[in-house]
């Protein structure tokens, strides 16, 4: 009783249409024939739990569900972390023309070791996005010209908004502000952004507001900064910053639009994760009121 209180104040709305539904199950129940089966499952869902060693599911205590009473994980491989890759490993996965070899193979290396300092300004632009891994050293000349060209284009739009215009342009206005009150609150401990006039807020703040020119409908939302000024710190050049930054949004989009329907899915697999993994930590979790 004190279980089905908890869920009501928890989610009165859920709880009930729970419980008249049990209710319906009851008396419908009542009602069959005898000699009408309850509708069981496929016996391959239904052997589920001789599938996964410590699984016990009990299809009994509760008519129409099925409820899993244990789970044991088992104990959890030790993975051993590789070096990472150096400027020499870097080259030797490419071939003369500058292509990369295998690039399955080396994102495996990258994701057990990481990458050294002096690969990652090249490294990141594969990684994000920017760079595609197909392409020859010759094949990306051309694109980095024809995206600088673009960029600088897009920053000359906001540049040249007269502060009359701004006025009149509620949304680039909020997006300004914003902007200018997340890039001050960059760490300043990093000398690649500390003091009041450093050329790295400068670019933080530029790269921002032409990204608000790339993509109107989305244009800056909190915490964007703090994704764009690990990769600005790495790469040390605007125009690669800024490509590097769109790249990277284009995989994290969902988590920053209005319904941030991406955002709502990663909590609930990590609620999902963490109820397995920790199932009493997960019910402390739910019993706190924030």
């Amino acid at each position: 009783a004190l279980g089905l209180v908890h869920k009501f104040k928890k989610d009165p709305y859920v709880t009930t249409l729970g419980s008249f539904s049990k209710v319906t199950n009851y008396i419908l129940d009542a009602f069959r024939s005898p000699d009408v089966m309850p509708q069981q499952r496929p016996a391959s869902e239904m052997d589920i739990n001789e599938s996964i060693p410590g699984l016990e599911i009990n299809h009994q205590e509760e008519p129409g569900f099925e409820v899993i009473t244990r789970i044991d994980i088992g104990e959890r491989p030790d993975i051993q972390r590789g070096e990472p890759v150096s400027a020499e490993k870097w080259s030797m996965n490419m071939n003369p023309e500058g292509k990369i070899l295998n690039p399955d193979n080396l994102k495996k290396i990258i994701f057990k070791g990481g990458l050294c300092q002096a690969v990652r300004k090249e490294a990141w632009k594969f990684l994000l996005g920017y760079f595609p891994w197909h392409s020859t050293r010759e094949e990306r000349k051309p694109l980095q010209k024809r995206k600088t060209d673009e960029y600088f284009r897009m920053k000359l739009q906001w540049k040249s908004v007269s502060e009359e215009q701004e006025q009149r342009n509620t949304r680039l206005k909020e997006y300004k502000s914003l902007i200018e009150k997340d890039v001050n609150r960059t760490d300043r401990t990093n000398t690649f952004y500390e003091g009041q006039d450093n050329p790295g807020l400068i670019l933080l703040h530029d790269i921002l507001m032409t990204y608000c020119m790339y993509d109107f409908d989305l244009g800056y939302v909190q915490g964007m900064s703090d994704l764009l000024s690990p990769i600005l710190y790495v790469m040390e050049n605007e125009v690669d910053g800024f490509w590097c930054f769109v790249a990277f949004i284009e995989q994290m989009h969902c988590n920053f639009e209005e319904q941030m329907q991406g955002m709502k899915t990663e909590l609930v697999q990590l609620s999902t994760l963490l109820k397995l993994l920790d199932l009493g930590f997960w019910n402390y979790l739910g019993k706190c009121y924030f």
